[in-house]
């Protein structure tokens, strides 16, 4: 069975009185708009999984010594540039739409970078790339101030679901639908990603809808650099929140057994992917095979998704024999 698709609703935003959102800078190509890695790059030994153009994510989950097969299909994605300005935030936002070749567009990932990343990193390109075979991604450029990052994901929230969100609203109590909103990002983008879905958690009309909340976290770092753990807003989430932890088993931000331990704790229902040998910054030896694995992530996470990820924990890289 092939990735199911599901027409999603808006989200929470912010007051209307406060929103102030307009595009500028518009640039579309069929290459990703940053410096990605070469072409015809050599990546590690061929897995067994089959490859495939159309995976079937309930039969494609990555065993415990595979890696998914790289897609046979050309990168289908629209990669598109542009900026928003918003009341909430200072300074206009740049941000990487990435768009399937699929006419169905949503969910939509929002998702952002770590603290002294760029939207150019490997690690977000990589990502991005995997998932938005199936599914569009908004990649947004933030500052290093987490506060700031926060109220980015706002601004992007009402960039991409205000529409939707005021035909919703014009809509009888009893037709409006569940929303589903889908935030993300890397390291210290993983922690804003966090901090915004409880805000909208807390600043939602229950009376008037409901918000199903997904959150694709790629190297929390949980670990800070004087050992202080960045466990409580991670332990705050509420059972209505599904998690899925990307991380690598060389992440000295995020040791696995330290994970685990915050994982038995939560409210929140999580499940975590191992990336073989990968670093925080999703990096692998041999470096050649930095891409492939990176984008394997991202297509796990959009089977994830959909729910078509089977079990606890998942393995991606080649392990060592």
């Amino acid at each position: 069975m092939g990735l199911k698709r599901r027409k999603t609703s808006g989200s929470a935003s912010t007051p209307e009185p406060k929103r102030r959102v307009t595009r500028s800078s518009t640039r579309t190509s069929t290459a990703p708009a940053h410096d990605s890695p070469k072409a015809g790059t050599k990546t590690s030994k061929k897995s067994s999984t089959s490859e495939r153009k159309e995976p079937s994510p309930a039969n494609a989950t990555p065993k415990v010594d595979e890696a998914p097969a790289e897609d046979s299909s050309p990168a289908p994605q629209v990669i598109t540039t542009r900026t928003i300005t918003h009341d909430l935030v200072k300074k206009p936002i740049q941000y990487h739409q990435y768009t399937p070749s699929s006419s169905n567009l949503s969910p939509t990932l929002i998702f952002t970078h770590g603290a002294g990343g760029t939207l150019s990193a490997d690690a977000v390109v990589n990502f991005c790339t995997g998932f938005s075979k199936y599914f569009p991604v908004l990649a947004f450029q933030g500052s290093m101030n987490l506060k700031a990052r926060t109220k980015g994901f706002h601004a992007c929230i009402e960039e991409i679901y205000f529409s939707q969100e005021t035909a919703q609203k014009s809509k009888p109590k009893g037709q409006i639908k569940k929303k589903r909103m889908l935030l993300g990002g890397r390291s210290m983008g993983a922690r804003a990603a966090v901090i915004a879905a409880s805000e909208l958690l807390a600043e939602k009309d229950h009376e008037r809808e409901e918000t199903s909340i997904q959150l694709i976290l790629v190297s929390y770092p949980l670990q800070g650099p004087k050992d202080d753990l960045r466990d409580q807003i991670l332990l705050d989430l509420p059972e209505s929140i599904s998690v899925l932890f990307i991380i690598g088993d060389k992440d000295a931000m995020c040791p696995l057994d330290l994970l685990n331990e915050n994982r038995s704790k939560m409210v929140a229902k999580s499940q975590v992917v191992i990336v073989r040998d990968a670093d925080h910054g999703m990096n692998i030896k041999p470096a050649s095979a930095t891409k492939q694995v990176g984008e394997s992530t991202g297509r796990v996470a959009a089977w994830w998704v959909e729910g078509d990820l089977k079990g606890d924990v998942q393995y991606i890289g080649k392990q060592e024999e």
